[in-house]
């Protein structure tokens, strides 16, 4: 019942709900401890999904945990491993367990992946983490994959533009989606760059691409869908 109620609580917080006044109550929700939570949930739950054969592994926050493997990839072995709220893992306050960084193990390692498609970062930058910050901890989480995996295809998606209320973020998306490319490059890994599919005249993420300035909608998953089954020669 504690799952259930949490996942309906990150549900309306997907939603928008979250930028929405509390409804009356004398005491305020705890977002953070709800955040917290759902990740300690959602990574005993990859823990007990990981099978023996082998995935496609989609790793990052809650536009990856979105991304509804089942409907866009049918019949095909894609892993999501996307938590809401996620970030890079590095540079954390005290007693705060997220980060891909944290979870490599059963959200990759333990998948038997045969490619990864990484998106992560838009929440380091919504948390106040600088560029520097993050370049360091993605460089990190690249090494750390380099280290045990050295054959592993990945693929460093670019950070997504925003828009509304988020706008603000994009100049700095830019910004690091070009530090994403050199990382890339430095440790042998595929650059998806879907920042220019998603983005209007205005550098912001496209109307019709999001409720909230942030999420996806299908037009969106419909466009990422066809970059990952090019990248990985898949016919649908």
């Amino acid at each position: 019942m504690k799952r259930i109620r949490l996942a309906l609580s990150l549900l309306a917080l997907v939603a928008g709900v979250s930028h929405a006044p509390a409804a009356d109550t004398n005491k305020p929700v705890d977002w953070g401890a709800l955040f917290v939570m759902h990740w300690q949930n959602r990574a005993a739950d990859f823990k007990e999904q990981n099978l023996a054969w082998q995935n496609v592994v989609l790793l990052g926050d809650s536009i990856t945990e979105g991304f509804d493997v089942q409907k866009y990839f049918p019949g095909r072995r894609v892993v999501n491993r996307g938590i809401g709220a996620d970030v890079i893992g590095n540079a954390m306050a005290p007693g705060d367990p997220r980060g891909v960084l944290q979870r490599l193990d059963n959200s990759l390692f333990d998948c038997a992946p045969t490619s990864v498609f990484i998106l992560i970062g838009i929440n380091d930058l919504n948390g106040g983490h600088s560029l520097d910050q993050m370049t360091d901890g993605y460089r990190e989480l690249l090494k750390r994959i380099r280290a045990k995996r050295p054959d592993l295809p990945v693929y460093v998606q670019s950070v997504l533009p925003t828009r509304g209320n988020y706008s603000g973020k994009n100049p700095a998306i830019v910004e690091f989606n070009k530090r994403l490319v050199a990382m890339a490059a430095e440790f042998k890994c595929s650059y998806l760059d879907l920042h220019p599919l998603l983005r209007d005249a205005e550098g912001e993420l496209k109307a019709d691409f999001t409720k909230d300035g942030l999420h996806l909608t299908e037009p969106a998953y419909l466009i990422w869908r066809e970059q990952i089954l090019k990248a990985l020669h898949w016919d649908m």
